[in-house]
């Protein structure tokens, strides 16, 4: 056995074969490479490099009577500019998602004119198909009015918040005109047939979206990665034929809640832990997206309500808190828009 070991361990040694052997290549070109598996999917050959995109859907709740009351419309106007602008001065796209309050009041236009010059998105906020089980004519013909309300501002929208219903909300956003939703919270479950329904899930316990407006408790790779649908009875399998792109992340908590744990007991405050636990959270979605061979992961999409302001420098020290992903390359802030193109090759 000796000299046949002896043999061997010679052979090994000439052929290389106990370290990889060197390919001289010229600057810029890869190496080749060999059939790293068996059974290849379809995702190899899809795989890149690419950032993770952040995106943050700044929700422009109305504030009653603003339409008819300018004082009140320019002081809600004052937050919605300060938080873009901060968001501006630290890189960031934010999107817009404007209430029909806001969109229709005197002042909005310039508002818009602002927001788009500091290169953010402006998109439709909804908050609409709650109430009882709208049919789907009733529930398109309101989505048509608010994009036509924000058209007419200037801007044609690609995305639509706050539409999670009994009712057909995927197939009403449609036709609309919509290709992209946001914040889907518990209450989205309530328009599944009931084979879809989560295990352990009762649509009792959901009888309206205040009192189900939770995380929808996916896995994180759910809610990383956007998928297709055109079905709300079962939006939750996903449909490359689809017609409406659904992101995730991290609904059913705006930023202000994310260091909370029990929100009705303590209330969702801005404070310093809120900011680390969005650092936190995103570099989770960063690491997920570095291991990951599926092209349409990651986006990690966060949202704030406008509404009550926050504190001055808050929205920059925020944004500023992502510098470490942003800085090395791994995480980009992108708008609905761009998102949109990318998860249909489009970029």
């Amino acid at each position: 056995m000796r000299p046949l070991l002896t043999i061997f361990c010679f052979l090994a040694l000439f052929i290389g074969c106990s370290s990889p052997t060197t390919v001289s290549t010229n600057e810029g070109e890869l190496p080749p490479q060999g059939n790293l598996s068996s059974t290849p999917t379809p995702f190899d050959l899809e795989h890149t490099d690419e950032a993770t995109y952040l995106t943050m859907s700044v929700h422009v709740e109305g504030w009653v009577g603003e339409k008819r009351n300018p004082e009140k419309f320019d002081r809600h106007a004052q937050i919605v500019l300060n938080v873009a602008r901060e968001a501006h001065q630290g890189g960031a796209i934010f999107s817009f998602e404007l209430s029909s309050e806001f969109a229709t009041s005197d002042g909005a236009k310039a508002v818009v004119d602002e927001l788009l010059s500091l290169g953010h998105a402006v998109e439709v906020h909804a908050d609409t198909g709650g109430v009882g089980t709208p049919t789907l004519e009733e529930f398109g013909n309101k989505l048509t009015a608010k994009f036509k309300q924000v058209q007419d501002l200037g801007v044609t929208p690609i995305l639509v918040s706050g539409i999670c219903s009994r009712g057909p909300f995927v197939e009403a956003a449609i036709a609309a005109g919509y290709k992209v939703t946001t914040g889907i919270v518990e209450y989205c479950f309530t328009s599944l047939d009931p084979m879809y329904h989560p295990e352990g899930w009762d649509i009792e316990a959901c009888p309206s979206p205040s009192e189900c407006h939770g995380d929808p408790d996916f896995p994180l790779v759910k809610n990383a990665t956007p998928w297709k649908s055109s079905d709300s009875s079962s939006w939750l399998l996903p449909n490359e034929d689809g017609n409406l792109l659904i992101i995730v992340g991290e609904s059913g908590a705006t930023v202000k809640c994310l260091s909370e744990k029990v929100v009705k007991k303590t209330g969702c405050k801005y404070q310093v832990d809120d900011i680390e636990e969005y650092a936190n959270l995103a570099e989770t979605y960063v690491l997920l997206d570095e291991e990951s061979v599926d092209s349409k992961c990651c986006v990690f999409s966060t949202t704030m309500s406008v509404g009550s302001p926050p504190p001055e420098g808050y929205v920059l020290s925020l944004v500023d808190s992502l510098s470490f992903l942003i800085d090395d390359g791994r995480a980009q802030w992108r708008s609905p828009r761009q998102i949109f193109q990318k998860m249909n090759g489009e970029s």
